[in-house]
């Protein structure tokens, strides 16, 4: 009878205390999700943090101006009034009309509607109305509910790994800023980048993955790998014409575009191969964790395998990533007869030798992360026999 009693109360205690969990959990989701809703709802009325003039169209007028024909088809030219009200500064709650001309394409403008808020540089009346003219859109509000969804369904799927995965990137956004900051204040950029390569590599793999032996491993493979990369790449350009700094015409110091190049060489392959560096160093861990008997060359075949699986995928990241952000010149390009092949060889230099050298990155990557664990994998195995 005691016995049944013991149990009972032990169940008992474990229903209570999951219960305690549960409801713990469920607070914690609240809070959280209070405090996101917060943080956009301010964001959508944080008016007073700008000096620049905001205005909130309420009322839209189109009106039809004139159309261009061109090889692609017509072009629309429209114009709008807009009446709105001000929403900070000395002139807040004042009505003002503003006007805009807009295009079909939409390629060199904007077309406003009804909820809109703009930024406006007040400078006469109009009756009894404010008017200037529009410098742009407030978009600070479509960023914070997307910012706001992406924490929300991070920390939904990732759990705690998630929230080290915000902590990683909210490090590396700050860092990179200051980075930025002290490159305005004199700093060499490319001691810069090396220092943030190393850092991020670092502290973004450890707070993701934790202070174990394949994460160790998959830094130091994503070291060197990025440095075999840029040697490369560095021993090409000493026997070429260089590059095309296509683009970076405007760099007011035109002795720092080999190092701002290679800066965006070091930085932007990087994510790419510290991935597919911790996913071998995590593949080969859990062979080894699964059989510690597993033969070295198994061990090789295995990590290959993995790694032709994924660098297929991870080379196609490459070239969408750098790709996607040109689709809109390559358009206009194409709309003004400029063919695709052109376009190609001599106006997106930028984007193919940073999908290349991202590339051979990757490639390097795998050999490199199979040789790194397998050192360790024979210091292991040394400690268990």
């Amino acid at each position: 009878m005691r016995d049944m009693r013991g149990q009972a109360q032990v169940m008992a205690n474990e229903i209570l205390a999951k219960i305690l969990r549960n409801k713990t959990k469920a607070l914690a989701w609240l809070i959280l999700i209070s405090a996101l809703a917060a943080g956009v709802v301010f964001v959508f009325h944080n008016y007073s943090w700008y000096d620049t003039t905001i205005v909130k169209i309420d009322r839209v007028e189109n009106t039809f101006n004139h159309e261009v024909e061109s090889k692609r088809g017509a072009e629309k030219y429209y114009d709008q009034t807009l009446f709105g009200t001000v929403m900070n500064g000395e002139n807040k709650g004042k009505p003002a009309t503003l006007r805009n001309t807009f295009s079909s394409s939409g390629v060199f403008d904007d077309q406003y509607k009804e909820g809109d808020e703009v930024f406006v540089q007040i400078g006469s009346k109009d009756g009894q109305s404010l008017t200037g003219p529009i410098l742009g859109l407030k978009r600070d509000n479509i960023a914070a509910v997307l910012i706001a969804g992406f924490i929300l369904l991070i920390l939904f799927t990732a759990k705690r790994k998630g929230l080290f995965t915000l902590l990683s990137l909210s490090i590396n956004i700050v860092l990179f800023v200051y980075a930025l900051n002290l490159y305005a204040h004199g700093y060499n950029i490319l001691f810069l980048s090396n220092c943030l390569a190393l850092f991020f590599t670092c502290a973004s793999l450890l707070l993701v993955a934790g202070f174990n032996k394949k994460t160790f491993a998959a830094i130091l493979s994503a070291l060197i790998s990025i440095g075999i990369t840029m040697v490369l790449f560095e021993l090409v350009l000493q026997f070429t014409d260089g590059v095309d700094y296509a683009f970076m015409e405007y760099v007011i110091s035109p002795n720092d575009l080999p190092e701002i190049f290679f800066s965006q060489m070091l930085l932007g392959g990087l994510g790419a191969i510290m991935d597919v560096a911790i996913t071998e160093a995590s593949a080969m861990d859990e062979l080894v964790v699964k059989d510690k008997e597993i033969t070295r060359s198994a061990l090789m075949r295995s990590g290959r395998e993995v790694g032709n699986d994924i660098m297929g995928t991870m080379i196609n990241v490459m070239l969408f990533t750098y790709i996607c952000g040109s689709i809109p010149l390559i358009v206009l390009k194409m709309s003004s007869g400029i063919r695709l092949h052109t376009i190609i060889l001599w106006h997106l230099p930028m984007e193919l030798y940073r999908f290349l050298l991202g590339s051979i990155g990757i490639v390097l990557t795998i050999p490199v992360s199979l040789l790194v664990f397998l050192l360790l994998f024979r210091r292991q195995r040394r400690a268990v026999e």
